[in-house]
């Protein structure tokens, strides 16, 4: 668990520095690159936090408050994993997270205090338990942009 500061530097209002707290969560095995995010996370960095060649960021659905976003390298594990009670979870905690590797990192705005990055790692830690279980068998190499 740690603190992070997101800079843009430039643009209309120069500097910005956005604060988050991050807690990162080790999982049983590699998953493919995935993010599921709440937009307004990131809205002023104007980038969306999403892995490497994830492909294009999709919002989910239009007109859903708050706005949601998801990215993931493989089109069949996004439909698996994504679903309507996970994006629900993330929304509810006012989070955002990435899978990389055999790690799923999770953010959420501003510098909270200790209680309240348990609580986003809890979040998280739901947020896994709802993937199915043949997810942990998963073949990585194969990935197909969403």
């Amino acid at each position: 668990m740690f603190h992070l500061a997101g800079v843009r530097k430039g643009g209309r209002y120069g500097t910005i520095v956005n604060m988050y707290s991050v807690a990162v969560l080790t999982l049983p095995g590699s998953l493919p690159d995935t993010s599921v995010s709440v937009g307004t996370l990131v809205y002023r960095l104007r980038m969306d936090p999403f892995p490497p060649r994830a492909g294009t960021p999709l919002h989910l659905p239009p007109g859903r408050r708050p706005r949601m976003v998801k990215c993931c390298v493989d089109r069949a594990f996004a439909e698996l994993v994504i679903t309507e009670r996970v994006v629900r979870m993330t929304a509810e905690a006012k989070m955002g997270w990435r899978l990389h590797g055999n790690h799923m990192i999770g953010w959420i705005k501003e510098r909270k205090p200790y209680e309240r990055v348990i609580g986003l790692a809890e979040a998280m830690a739901d947020v896994v338990a709802e993937f199915p279980a043949s997810v942990w068998t998963w073949e990585t190499g194969d990935c197909r942009h969403v």
